[in-house]
C-alpha cells in the first residue's frame, strides 16, 4: 500500500509520488514524538505554589516540574515517613515556607520542587512516603529526562510511573510505539492501525 505525499509539503523524491509504508511509519513516529513533547508542560496549577510563575504551574523552567504535597490536610507540614517532613529531610527547616503555601494568592498544600530533589527524596524515604499531585506534575517532561542537577532521575521516573499511571501512560505508549525502527513492531500492527484510519 502507498499513501500520497500531498499533505506533507516537500516530497523526498520527485520521481516518488507516493509514500511507502516505511515512510508513513517514520512520519507517524515523528508525530507521536511531537505530540508527546506538546503534552509535556500541560499541567494543572499546583495549589499552594507561590506567585513566582504567575499561573502557579510547575512547567516554567527546566527543573521545578514536580508538584509535591508539602502540607497535610490540617495545613501542617506533611510527614514523609519516619524521617520527618520535606523541610527536615532536605535540611531546609530554617527556610520553611509553609505559611506561603497556606495563604493567598494560591492557598493549598503543594509547591513546585526540583526534579533532582524529588529523586533524592525518593531514594531517601522511598516512593510510598513521597506525596505528589500527579495532575500538577509534568510527568511526560520528567520521563524524557535522565539527570537534573547532576542527579540520576531513575528513582523519580520509576516512582512517577507507579504513582501517576495516567500521566505516565502517554509516554509509555509512545515509547512502545517507537521501539521498532519503523515505529511498528510488525507489519500486522501497521495494517491494524491503517485499517482504523
Amino acid at each position: 500500500l502507498e499513501f500520497p505525499y500531498s499533505f506533507l509539503g516537500d516530497v523526498p523524491s520527485v520521481s516518488e509520488p507516493h509514500m511507502s509504508i516505511s515512510h508513513f511509519a517514520a512520519l507517524l513516529s515523528l508525530l507521536f514524538v511531537l505530540v508527546l513533547r506538546a503534552q509535556a508542560g500541560d499541567v494543572a496549577p499546583c495549589t499552594g505554589e507561590g506567585a513566582r510563575y504567575g499561573d502557579f504551574k510547575c512547567n516554567h523552567d527546566q527543573t521545578h516540574r514536580v508538584c509535591a504535597e508539602l502540607l497535610g490536610a490540617a495545613g501542617t507540614p506533611e510527614e514523609w515517613g519516619p524521617k520527618g517532613d520535606f523541610w527536615a529531610i532536605t535540611n531546609q527547616t530554617a527556610f520553611k515556607w509553609d505559611a506561603d503555601i497556606r495563604n493567598p494568592p494560591n492557598p493549598g498544600r503543594g509547591w513546585c520542587i526540583c526534579m533532582w530533589a524529588t529523586a533524592t527524596l525518593i531514594k531517601e524515604v522511598g516512593c510510598d512516603n513521597v506525596h505528589l499531585e500527579c495532575a500538577s506534575t509534568d510527568v511526560p517532561y520528567i520521563l524524557q529526562k535522565f539527570t537534573d542537577g547532576g542527579v540520576d532521575l531513575a528513582p523519580a521516573k520509576v516512582c512517577l510511573q507507579k504513582k501517576c499511571p495516567t500521566q505516565a501512560a502517554t509516554v509509555t505508549k509512545a515509547a512502545s510505539f517507537l521501539e521498532h525502527p519503523n515505529g511498528f513492531r510488525s507489519s500486522q500492527q501497521f495494517r491494524s492501525l491503517q485499517g482504523s484510519l
